[in-house]
C-alpha cells in the first residue's frame, strides 16, 4: 500500500554520507542528465492544465501507440528533475492517477521539455553507440586472437608429427 512498495525508479532511496563528493557527482549528473537551470525555469511555468491539454492534443492529433516506456537515461533524467523541480512533483502528484497514468505523464513531458533536454538525451545515445562500438570491437579482437592462437597451435602440431613421420620413413 505504501508508495514505496512501487518497483519503479519513484521511490525514495536512502541518503548516504558523503556531502562533497555527493554534490560534486550529482553537478555532474546533472549536466549529463540535462537538468540546466534554463530546464528548470521552464518547469516553474508548467501546471496540471497544460498536462491535461498536451494530454489531448495526443488523443486527438495521433492514433499511433507508443510503447510508454522510458529508457534508462530518461529514467534517471525523471528521478533527478523530480527532486530538483518541486513543481513537476506536484503536477505530477495532482494527476496521476487521477487523471492519467504516469507513462503517459512522462511521455507528455519529455514531449513538452524536449527542446531543453534533447541534445542532452542524443549526447546519451551517441556515448551508449560508441561504448556498444568498442565492446563489439574489443569482443571481436579477443575471438580473432584465440582463433589465431589456435590455428598456430594446431600448426605447430602438425609439423612436429610431419617431421616424426619423415624421420621415420629414413
Amino acid at each position: 500500500m505504501a508508495f514505496s512498495a512501487f518497483s519503479w525508479p519513484f521511490r525514495r532511496r536512502g541518503s548516504g554520507s558523503g556531502g562533497a563528493s555527493k554534490s560534486a557527482a550529482t553537478a555532474a549528473e546533472e549536466e549529463e542528465l540535462g537538468v540546466t537551470p534554463q530546464l528548470l525555469d521552464f518547469l516553474r511555468t508548467l501546471s496540471p492544465d497544460a498536462f491535461k491539454a498536451a494530454a489531448l492534443q495526443l488523443q486527438g492529433g495521433s492514433t499511433e501507440a507508443a510503447s510508454g516506456d522510458l529508457t534508462s537515461w530518461q529514467e534517471r533524467h525523471a528521478v533527478l528533475v523530480l527532486s530538483k523541480a518541486k513543481e513537476l512533483a506536484k503536477i505530477r502528484y495532482d494527476l496521476c492517477p487521477r487523471h492519467m497514468k504516469d507513462k503517459h505523464f512522462w511521455r507528455i513531458y519529455f514531449l513538452l521539455a524536449k527542446s531543453y533536454i534533447s541534445p542532452y538525451e542524443l549526447r546519451a545515445i551517441q556515448k551508449e553507440k560508441l561504448r556498444r562500438m568498442e565492446t563489439e570491437n574489443g569482443k571481436s579482437k579477443q575471438v580473432i586472437t584465440v582463433e589465431v592462437e589456435m590455428q598456430e597451435s594446431k600448426g605447430s602440431s602438425l609439423s612436429k608429427t610431419s617431421e616424426v613421420d619423415l624421420e621415420s620413413q629414413v
